[in-house]
């Protein structure tokens, strides 16, 4: 057979891997959905996106760094003590101000769901932070997206970046079908739907700050 084919179908089929790994990895339950999900309810499309679009640059940012070998950074136990308590801080702090927004809300005139504008900004930069000092993205990019490469090929080097372009190609779907359908469902939204939301997101975001404190200390 033509080596030029076995290179496009070798191509293509780690392409289409990256992208069910993206989606494998970006559409079950996670600190980003509980926020993507909240900030969507709260401030529409525009908040759910934008958190989605930091995440997925960080994604893009770990791609990179992934596809140049630099996967002894985690061998240093500063590094991963460092993400982690920084990771784990962030959440805490996003869980407490969700309970706070939610409390807040009890005393609110409940015929007024407007919540108080955030700028597009603010949401890119918890989106980015998020993901960037998350530990189990970290172990993702660093360990699970270059182990699956070298059981699947022994091109790691030319194959990697397609897999990384897959996986962000699945993560960057799922943040657009995910907003787009809260954004549908929250034309019927009602005031209460903004208090369970934060006490609701707030709740699993602390959650997810225990269970990251603790990958990182054991």
């Amino acid at each position: 057979m033509d080596p030029a084919v076995n290179l496009l179908d070798g191509g293509i089929g780690m392409l289409v891997r990256g992208i069910l790994l993206g989606l494998g990895a970006a559409v079950p339950i996670g600190p980003v959905n509980v926020e993507i999900a909240r900030r969507t309810l709260r401030h529409g499309f525009s908040g759910g996106f934008l958190l989605g679009c930091g995440a997925c640059s960080a994604d893009v940012l770990y791609a990179i760094v992934t596809s140049l070998s630099l996967r002894p950074a985690l061998a240093i136990t500063s590094f991963r003590l460092a993400a982690g308590g920084i990771g784990a801080a962030l959440l805490a702090f996003l869980g407490v101000m969700s309970l706070r927004a939610a409390w807040r809300q009890r005393h609110q005139d409940v015929t007024d769901p407007a919540p108080p504008a955030v700028s597009g900004r603010s949401h890119y930069l918890v989106g980015l932070l998020m993901t960037l000092f998350n530990p189990f993205t970290i172990m993702f990019w660093f360990v699970a997206v270059p182990g699956l490469v070298g059981a699947l090929t022994d091109a790691p080097g030319r194959d990697l970046p397609l897999l990384c372009a897959g996986v962000f190609s699945g993560a960057f779907s799922w943040v657009i079908i995910f907003t787009s359908l809260l954004t549908f469902l929250g034309r019927w939204r009602r005031p209460w739907w903004l208090i369970a939301a934060d006490l609701l997101g707030g709740g699993l975001l602390l959650v997810f700050a225990g269970l990251t404190l603790w990958e990182t200390v054991t």
